[in-house]
């Protein structure tokens, strides 16, 4: 990220699209993590006006760091969602001064307001049944408010409500005007390199909302038009934490895996298609568009080589929500191998545990944010497995 962020410019800025995973996070929770990316590229908030309150919803949440200015969240309005129940998308901007020009904008999609509700009617009523003990307290909790998201997005929930409002977020993120229900965009001018981070649900969110795009109009038709096909234009880099593509992808499966051809039954939707087709047709219409050339020159002036595509999978081995990403659920088309490194990081999120018996599952699944190596790989990368030279944090 720290080339794409030198060789960026008031009319070209470096784009960060952020989207969380399973929970209820606060509101400005990413701060201190956004803020954290702008400290170590030497760049400082540019605001438009006052910070604003940090809502609380229904399900408590501990307060953000008081990291940045908060900026006002633009509702992603879909068709049916109550207000107070869309999803957000909040925008930071930073540059190398308070007075600009913006050089690193970061977008976050908060999506936790259309689940939250839901989780906490479920919450509420489970209290009226007889107490329990400590860690099923916990426990049910956790089921509650974490995995109530997946079982939501494994519905039909998905189709009207969570999808729908990542494809209007990608719309908005890209200059467009989403249909009021969300599932198409008026396309507008975008070209802004671009980097996506995921955590955990998010990932599959992003790549459900793309392929279904797509899929609509056509991979090959789309290309530089739609949404979709214009975030995968402008993205070379895509990082995810706690990847789930290889749980997620069970939801989708709708005849057993290993019968022949000839015994399978004729399905005409395709949402039929086996469990990995979502990753797949992400692939292939991401490898469609060539790697854009670098935006840096070596002393001679010659513009460098076009960089190769890279999905990076951050894992914590003591995650028990994160699957290791492998390429062939990928699918990339064979020619386009070359053009697409996929990265898997191992690594301790510095969580409490006793070694070889428990750790704490919430800090590795979560911790990905607070990791200094995940921050140095992000920004600079890593060379023979080892981070490469990376700017220190410096507090402008």
């Amino acid at each position: 990220m720290s080339a794409l962020a030198s060789a960026a410019t008031e009319q070209r800025p470096l784009e960060v699209l952020i989207i969380h995973g399973i929970g209820t996070p606060a509101p400005y929770q990413f701060e201190g993590f956004i803020q954290s990316i702008a400290q170590r590229l030497r760049l400082v908030q540019v605001t438009t006006g006052p910070s604003v309150p940090q809502n609380s919803g229904c399900h408590p949440t501990d307060p953000a760091f008081a990291a940045l200015v908060h900026p006002a969240p633009m509702p992603i309005s879909i068709a049916g969602v109550p207000d107070q129940d869309r999803a957000e998308l909040y925008t930071y901007s930073f540059g190398p001064s308070p007075d600009g020009p913006v050089t690193l904008r970061v977008n976050y999609l908060l999506w936790a307001p259309l689940t939250e509700g839901i989780k906490c009617k479920l919450a509420k009523d489970d209290d009226k049944a007889p107490p329990k003990q400590a860690f099923a307290n916990v426990a049910r909790d956790f089921i509650d408010n974490n995995l109530g998201d997946v079982v939501l997005y494994g519905g039909t929930f998905r189709d009207n409500v969570m999808r729908p409002s990542v494809q209007a977020a990608l719309c908005l993120v890209t200059r467009g005007t989403p249909s009021p229900d969300g599932k198409t965009c008026a396309p507008g001018a975008y070209s802004d390199p671009t980097v996506i981070i995921t955590h955990s649900l998010g990932g599959y969110m992003l790549m459900d909302a793309i392929d279904y795009e797509l899929r609509e109009q056509k991979c090959d038709d789309a290309l530089g038009t739609s949404a979709a096909a214009k975030i995968l234009a402008n993205t070379d880099y895509i990082y995810m934490m706690a990847n789930q593509i290889a749980l997620l992808d069970l939801s989708r499966l709708r005849v057993y895996p290993h019968q022949p051809e000839s015994a399978r039954p004729q399905l005409q939707s395709d949402d039929a298609a086996p469990g990995s087709e979502i990753a797949n047709r992400f692939a292939k219409c991401w490898t469609a568009i060539p790697p854009k050339p670098r935006p840096l020159f070596e002393a001679n002036g010659v513009a460098l080589p076009p960089a190769a595509k890279q999905i990076v999978a951050f894992t914590d081995p003591n995650d028990i929500l994160s699957w290791r990403l492998r390429r062939k659920d990928l699918g990339v088309p064979r020619p386009d191998r070359r053009s697409v490194e996929l990265t898997n990081v191992y690594m301790s999120n510095g969580e409490a545990s006793v070694p070889g018996l428990i750790s704490d599952p919430v800090k590795a699944h979560t911790g990905y944010f607070d990791n200094p190596t995940v921050m140095t790989l992000l920004l600079c990368g890593a060379n023979n497995g080892a981070a490469s030279q990376c700017p220190p944090t410096v507090v402008p």
